[in-house]
């Protein structure tokens, strides 16, 4: 039990705190891009169509160009860098048996896609679908395909046990933000960066219990 929690444990947080570079790094790729924008927009305001219109059209090409590549970045290369970054690692801590890894993958899917959905259109009505996906795999990943229903009748014993396994992501992941927006203050930064470290631990063991006793 301990060396596996050992184990378990730098899985998740190496995976978490790639997580935190992935997205402090996408905030500034982003922020680069809306700067360039919004230089081609000046250049392209201050243009008189009428005297350069080739030059107009240039500026206009330069903008679609940084927003096709800005779109491209966000909805495509950062998703699926989070989503290949989860399967390696949290598929690792879940692997049960020669084929678990795959089914993994397969049930992560669509939780996934919803997921990104969901914090692009800010939908509500997609949220709660989320929230109903990501439960049912979550459940399937631990039982057969065929125990859907099963997992619909339990909802009241399964659903808390996952939104722990979701509220524990989210703590981890918050107390790793503000412990980089606070890492010139040692204090802060040292005291954030060890509850993130004890919620990692925590969730971690919380995923051990999960695979080994309550769904066996």
């Amino acid at each position: 039990m301990k060396s596996k929690l050992i184990k378990t444990f730098f899985l998740d947080i190496a995976y978490f705190l790639l997580l935190i570079i992935i997205l402090i790094l996408t905030k500034g790729e982003i922020r680069n891009f809306l700067i360039n924008i919004q230089n081609y927009s000046s250049q392209l305001n201050a243009v008189n169509i009428n005297e350069n219109l080739e030059q107009a059209q240039i500026l206009l090409s330069q903008v679609n160009s940084v927003a096709s590549k800005a779109s491209l970045f966000l909805f495509i290369i950062v998703p699926l860098t989070i989503f290949i970054l989860y399967i390696i690692f949290q598929g690792l801590t879940f692997k049960k048996e020669k084929n678990s890894y795959k089914k993994f993958i397969l049930i992560n899917l669509a939780p996934f896609i919803f997921l990104i959905l969901t914090m692009f259109t800010f939908n509500t009505y997609l949220f709660i679908l989320w929230i109903i996906i990501s439960y049912l795999s979550f459940i399937l990943y631990f039982y057969d395909f065929k125990k859907l229903k099963f997992a619909i009748t339990k909802i009241y014993k399964f659903f808390p046990l996952y939104l722990i396994y979701l509220t524990l992501q989210i703590l981890i992941i918050g107390f790793l933000y503000l412990s980089y927006t606070r890492i010139y203050i040692s204090i802060d930064f040292i005291w954030l960066f060890l509850l993130s470290l004890l919620f990692t631990l925590l969730f971690s063991y919380y995923k051990i219990i999960l695979v080994e006793k309550l769904f066996n």
